[in-house]
């Protein structure tokens, strides 16, 4: 019998076709490889524990790292609730400066970088967004425009203020709505101050400084064009009997602590917050913001200089 003779054309080219779909699929899957995040990113330098966090960052974070040489406070910065972009480098240039040798808090580098209050108090300054109405900052940091002044003060009534007391016209009314509340549930509060004119505020600084010096004046009033109180913003509340340092221990204070939001107010300069603030602590002063915003800040838990820095300084 003859031998069958195996046609070696067909075998030939199905051989070429498999060994092509090889090559193409290797060549697919060495594609992928090089053009993966993983790759990338180990070329770069990072580990594959630092890996696998970077890749449960936001976008901007992940495109950061890919454009970048190595960087190691990445991760941990951009993870952090309150972590603007733009203050980025001034996060590293702080801990670069303060944190020399020693255990990063990186909470109070997220914060002092986003309030300012990395820099010295009047320096670093500029004029606050008039744009926000009630939700304008003033600070050692943001000012008012040049000897501002409201075109809707009006005087207060002596059921609701000492004499010569005046605030703006929407503040007025939430003043007395709250005042109304309180007095139902068995308290009285009072304005002591309240707005102030450039040049009241000037007087007071003034005063201060000459008799205590600079750093004194700075610690316990505002200068001029940086003062809450010329805003017309901004009141002193007490209670009958109760003065700067013992308003803290009455009732009304308590009520105020737990309810003032509900009007539209918020506690400015809260306890052991002065390195925020720039201010010692004042159960006494009481910032409008009007109510949708005051219960915003009231349920962060924040300055509002923190709220302002994360929320409102777009």
């Amino acid at each position: 019998m003859k031998k069958r003779r195996i046609k070696k054309g067909p075998i030939i080219i199905l051989t070429s076709i498999v060994v092509g779909f090889i090559i193409i699929f290797i060549g697919i899957a060495l594609y992928k490889h090089y053009n993966s995040l993983e790759y990338k990113l180990t070329q770069i330098g990072y580990s594959e524990e630092e890996i696998l966090k970077i890749k449960n960052l936001d976008q901007k974070s992940i495109d950061y790292a890919l454009k970048n040489k190595y960087d190691r406070y990445l991760i941990t910065l951009t993870s952090q609730k309150y972590f603007i972009w733009k203050n980025y480098d001034n996060y590293k240039r702080y801990m670069t400066k303060e944190y020399k040798g020693t255990k990063i808090d990186y909470n109070d580098v997220i914060t002092r970088v986003n309030t300012k209050t990395v820099y010295d108090a009047y320096t670093h300054t500029s004029e606050t967004n008039m744009d926000l109405g009630f939700g304008i900052l003033v600070n050692k940091y943001y000012s008012l425009p040049d000897k501002y002044a409201p075109d809707d003060i009006e005087q207060m009534n002596s059921a609701y203020a000492y004499p010569n007391n005046s605030i703006r016209k929407d503040v007025y009314e939430a003043f007395k709505e709250m005042s109304k509340a309180a007095k139902s549930d068995g308290h009285t509060i009072i304005v002591n101050s309240s707005y102030r004119s450039y040049d009241e505020q000037k007087e007071i600084y003034d005063d201060y400084r000459d008799k205590n010096g600079e750093e004194y004046a700075d610690k316990y009033a505002a200068r001029p064009n940086y003062s809450e109180h010329q805003t017309g913003l901004a009141l002193d509340i007490f209670s009958p009997g109760y003065g700067m340092k013992t308003f803290e221990n009455s009732e009304a204070f308590k009520w105020l602590q737990d309810n003032s939001y509900k009007y539209g107010f918020i506690l400015r300069y809260p306890k052991d917050k002065e390195g925020i603030t720039g201010y010692s602590y004042e159960a006494w002063h009481y910032r409008f913001l009007g109510k949708e915003l005051a219960k915003k800040v009231y349920e962060s838990g924040l300055t509002f200089d923190e709220y302002y820095a994360y929320y409102l300084d777009k």
